[in-house]
This record gives C-alpha cells, structure tokens and sequence, in this order.
C-alpha cells in the first residue's frame, strides 16, 4: 500500500508556475510564511507540499499537505481550516463564478455527527485544483496507509469510556445513551478476553 508521502510525489508535480512545491523543494521563506500565517501547529518538516494562492507569491494562504492532515487558508478574512484525510467523505474540483477561469476544490467532511462542507479556493491558480482534489481523493478513499495511529485494531476501552464521561458531563450524551454505550463496551471488551 502506498503511504500519503508517495502519493504526493507521485500524483503532485513540483509546479512553481501553478503554486505547487513538492518537498525538498519548497521554498524556506514561502513555508515559513505560509506556517506562521495559518499553520501555527504544523512543523516545517512534516510538510510534504505547499500550495501557494496569492498572486504575490507569498504562500500567505493556500494549503499545506501533511501527512495525516491538510491545512489551508483561502484568505486572511476566513479562518485557517485543518481537515484530517480520515474525516474526508466527499472531494470534487469545481469551477468558480460559473465557468469564468476560477477553480476550487470542494470538500465534505465529516466529524461526530455533524457532516459540513469546506472549499479550498484555488482562482489563482486553476490547473492546481486538479492536482490537490486527486490527492485528496486518493486519501479518503484509503488508498494510501495513513500510518498505524489510523489503522489501529484495537480498542482503546479506558480511551472510549473516558470520552463517553466526558460527553456525558458536557451533556451531549444523554444518561439511556452512555449506559447503552458502556455496555456494548462491556460486551465487547469481555469477547475479546
């Protein structure tokens, strides 16, 4: 199987005309500015490519591809976005403003649930909406190993009690829903003794 590192090489080209950067190649100034402008919490060595949307050349918003994960940013009037490619149910290239040249690449994405859709918008740059919806399609459809964190086996029991306590204290989860939640746990947990 192939990991989210190969399938970026291989299905992303090192592109500067079309905003695209494929690590090693990605400029140090371009990253670091795309990092400390919406990527806070990424670090410049988990970046397997950049996606650089202005027209200055600044990476100031566009989107990083990580390893379990992409980070973007349309513009610095909307909040920086993360989406694990695990929540991903649905991606799509679409034109923008009904056929006059702008691309973006429209995601579904799902967590709990609540299902809700973001877009990445790629109008600087078109032909690069094609390039980061094929990606991102290949990861939702687990075409690629996303690493052992993702594909774990086994149940966490203390994990996922522990997170049906903290529900139910914020009172998302009503008292006949935990109850019958901890006992399939329980039930489970006994068949795998």
């Amino acid at each position: 199987m192939m990991t989210i590192t190969d399938l970026v090489r291989d299905r992303v080209p090192h592109a500067p005309q079309l905003g695209l950067y494929v690590a090693p190649d990605i400029p140090s100034k371009k990253l670091r500015h795309a990092i400390s402008d919406y990527a806070a919490d990424v670090e410049p060595a988990d970046v397997l490519a950049l996606y650089d949307a202005t027209l200055s050349g600044t990476a100031g918003d566009g989107a990083l591809l990580l390893a379990d994960r992409v980070v973007f940013q349309n513009n610095d009037l909307q909040s920086a976005q993360t989406v694990q490619y695990r929540d991903l149910v649905g991606v799509e290239a679409t034109s923008r403003w009904w056929g006059l040249g702008g691309k973006k690449v429209d995601l579904t994405v799902n967590r709990g649930r609540a299902t809700f859709d973001l877009s990445l918008d790629c109008s600087g740059s078109p032909e690069a909406a094609e390039y980061i919806a094929d990606v991102l399609h290949a990861a939702m459809l687990k075409d690629v190993d996303l690493g052992p964190t993702d594909r774990s086996e086994e149940t966490d029991f203390e994990a996922v009690r522990r997170a049906l306590d903290r529900l139910r204290s914020q009172q998302k989860l009503t008292e006949a829903d935990y109850e019958r939640m901890l006992r399939a746990l329980g039930e489970n947990r006994s068949e795998e003794a």
